[in-house]
Order: C-alpha cells, then structure tokens, then sequence
C-alpha cells in the first residue's frame, strides 16, 4: 500500500506540474511579444522535461524501497559454513571431541542432520549433540576422505559444516628398486653421473610429510681415494650418484652403497634404504665379476635377437616392436629388452605428434604404462619411443602398434592366433577327403589281390580238371 500511495503521490505532483505550466504559459502569451514567447516557450519545456525525469527518478527509487531485493532472498538461503578438523588415523579413545559448532541452538533442534560420516560413508563416524558438539567415533583415512560434509537442512534452507581431514605421516618415501647394479670404467671422469635412484611418497603432495631428501648412509668397503655423494635437486624425486677423487680397480672392484631416503615430518620423519652395487671395470682390460656376467649375457637369446637385426644399439630397446590392444582397452605395458644391461632408472619419452592420442603414466621403469586417450580410432599406429638410462646411453625405437575392435572380431587382436584357427579349420575339413582317398586306395588294393586270388583259383582248376591230371587219378 505504501508503494501505491507513492506512486498516486508521483503522479499527482507531475499532472500538478503539467496544469500549472499551461497557465503560465497563457498568461505569458498575452504579455510577450512573439520572439521573446517563443524563445520562452523552449526554456520552460526544458524545464518541465527535466522536472519530469526528476518525478520518475523519485518513482524508482520507490519502486526499489517497497520491493524487496535478490540479494536479501539469496542471502536467506545461502549456505552458512562452519569448519573443523580431524587428524586421520586417530588412535583414540572414542568417542572424542573435535569442537563445538557456531549455530544457534534453534537451528540444531529444528534442522535435521545428515551427511558423510553420519548416514553417508563413512557412516557413524560422527555424531552432533543437540548443544552443537562434534564427536569422532572412529578413524578416517586421508588418502580416501580428505574432507567430510555435514549438512543440516530445514526446508528450502540449509547448513553445511565442513571438517577437514588432517594428513598425517604414515607414508615412507619408497625407491622403484630395492636394488641397482651398476658398472663404471675406472677411467670414468669424477663428477659424472654414475646412476640415478628415484623415490616417491604417497603422503600428501606439496606437504613436509611427502617432502624428502636423498643421501649416501654408507659405502662398503670405506673407499681410498674416490669420495660419493648424490646430488638431488629441490622438490625432485630423482638423486644422481656421482664421486670425487678417482676409480681404482686394482685396490677396489665393487662398492656397496647404500642410499636413504628421508621424509620431513612435522612429527616423525619416515624413512627407506635401496642398495645401489656399483662393479669397477679395469681400463686395461682385466675382467671383473660383472665384465664377466656382461659377456654371459650376450650369449643370451636377448642379444642373440639384437644380432639377428644385424643392429647392436648403443641404448636400450624394445623388448617386442609389435603390439596389439583392444580399442575398449585404455592401457597397455612397453617394456625394454634385457634392461638389467643398462643403467636404471630407464627413462621412455613419446617422440611426435601424440597429443590427445598418446600419453605415458609413469615415463622411469623397466616397463612404462602406454595411455591410450579419446582421439584414437582403430587401426594400424606407429608410436616412436626414446630410451635411455641413467649413464645417457639411449635409442630411438619405433613401435607397431594394432588397435582392433575386438567386439566386432573376438580374434583379431592376434593375427598369428587366427591364422592357427584358419589353419585348424582347413585340417579339419581336409580330413574327410584324406580318408576317402584312403580309402578309393584300399579298395583298390583289395581289388587287385582279389583279381590276383581269382587268377590262381582259375589256374588250378584247369589244372585239375585237365585229361592228363584225370589219367593220372
């Protein structure tokens, strides 16, 4: 009603204004001469036009006054978060609590409550009290749940109260290999990388938990004249081991050196060891143990293959340049030949145009995960692989491969499997034919010794039947 009486107000004074200068302007007009009327006239419609815009300007803004606004309905619905925190993997005992939530009392016994942790999983692990306490029933793991939501909901209105998960160190840093065996010439240059070790941490990223530093913890036997040290770049994963002084093969054939990796817990600090074995070849050509197991292993089938392409590669290669995947598949494992040659980590790398097609998980191991993306078709693909190790030995190898719709073709994944059913099929349908050959040839036979049979029966029974045979009886 106010915004009505405001509006009739409005419009009242503008229909006043209108009335009383058409009264002014009659009275003007008898006085003035033309000129001076006309130019008159001009002024005070100008006027009255900016008065005008005046009276509406004062309507809008009651217009705005009565009505109420967006933002006030919105704000009424709006979530009102609270948050508190919990540390995972609790030792207890429980219940225990983890604090008291700011919302009136009304809302608590009015609203009803639910969510994760309450009817949603993990269920029963919370619970609030009617005064706005929250309690922890039991253990939350972080690396399944890093954040729980409450919600308490009355209608069309709504509370929501986040708890965040705490993360807290129960991870080690991990190495890919328990153990590395390496070989170095005693000519080897110091400050070169003799391997590189890489570790990783499942604990939450960009945190103190899943920070880590590499070192050297011991080298056996204590070496006299080279001096081992890792060099690990800040926020990496990787450490390259490298040494001062120089390599003696006549005084030290083989190091033992053992490596650690150490997290920065806040609370505790975690931590494992990989053994690197580090075998000293002699410049002059004295064979040490693993110059030996090297010239064991050419003989092996791995390298008998490598000759057999009449190309012995500096670096690693593919251990099959032929693989096929199902076009429903989305991931397939490239592995190196023979990689216990080469320095580890092995290192793949996509070479070309592989972007929304292609992709590695992991680029270091002895056998990489292949990602097949959304941009693939069935089809022959060729994919081009950079190889190399530690020590900077590597290769470009090309693989072939097939991707097939195996719901059209159970068997086309596998060329040689159905040239093999192909090839069961025609043996199977050719032996009927065998056998009847066999057969036409055993009637045969049958026959001649039959004819042969028949001869002999004739002969001697012209024999016996013969004049000379019946004056002899």
């Amino acid at each position: 009603m106010g915004f009505q009486r405001n509006v009739v107000k409005s419009s009242s004074f503008g229909l006043y204004l209108k009335e009383k200068h058409s009264q002014f302007h009659m009275h003007l007009k008898a006085q003035l001469k033309p000129e001076k009327r006309k130019l008159l006239s001009m002024n005070l419609l100008s006027l009255l036009k900016m008065k005008t815009v005046v009276v509406f300007f004062v309507a809008s803004v009651c217009i705005q006054s009565a009505t109420p606004s967006k933002l006030d309905v919105r704000k009424k619905r709006a979530w009102i978060v609270d948050s508190l925190t919990m540390e995972e993997e609790h030792a207890g005992p429980f219940p225990y609590k983890l604090g008291d939530l700011n919302i009136e009392k009304k809302v608590l016994e009015e609203y009803s409550i639910h969510g994760q942790g309450i009817d949603k999983d993990p269920k029963g692990i919370l619970s609030v009290s009617r005064n706005g306490s929250v309690y922890a029933h039991g253990k939350v793991d972080f690396e399944e749940y890093r954040k729980l939501r409450i919600t308490l909901s009355k209608k069309q209105t709504a509370v929501a109260v986040d708890i965040d998960v705490l993360d807290i160190n129960d991870h080690a840093p991990v190495f890919n290999r328990d153990l590395y065996e390496i070989a170095a010439d005693e000519s080897t240059q110091p400050g070169k990388a003799l391997v590189t070790v890489l570790a990783a941490d499942n604990d939450q990223p960009g945190t103190a938990n899943a920070h880590f530093t590499l070192r050297i913890s011991s080298v056996s036997p204590s070496p006299s004249g080279a001096d081992f040290f890792i060099q690990q770049r800040k926020g990496e994963q990787t450490g390259s081991i490298s040494f001062k002084g120089y390599l003696d093969y006549e005084k030290t054939q083989k190091y033992t050196i053992l490596v650690e990796a150490k997290d920065h817990g806040e609370k505790i600090q975690l931590s494992s060891t990989s053994t690197v074995i580090l075998n000293i070849m002699a410049k002059h050509g004295y064979p040490s143990e693993f110059t030996r197991k090297t010239k064991h292993a050419s003989d092996s089938s791995a390298l008998k293959k490598m000759k057999q392409v009449g190309v012995l590669e500096s670096g690693p290669m593919l251990e099959t340049n032929k693989l096929s995947m199902c076009l429903s598949e989305e991931t397939t494992d490239v592995t190196a030949l023979n990689p216990a040659l080469y320095s580890p980590p092995l290192r793949f790398q996509l070479i070309g145009d592989v972007q929304g097609k292609w992709r590695l998980r992991s680029d270091y191991g002895a056998s990489v995960r292949l990602i097949k993306d959304g941009g693939v078709h069935a089809g022959h693909h060729r994919l081009t692989f950079k190889i190399s190790d530690s020590q900077g030995q590597s290769s470009v190898q090309t693989l072939s491969l097939l991707v097939c719709d195996c719901d059209a073709s159970a068997d086309c994944k596998d060329p040689a499997a159905k040239m093999n059913v192909a090839g069961v099929a025609l043996t199977i349908l050719g032996i009927p034919g065998l056998l009847g050959i066999l057969l036409m040839v055993c009637c045969k036979i049958r026959a001649k010794q039959s004819e042969k049979r028949n001869k002999l029966l004739v002969e001697a029974s012209e024999q016996f039947l013969s004049p000379d045979t019946i004056e002899a009886r």
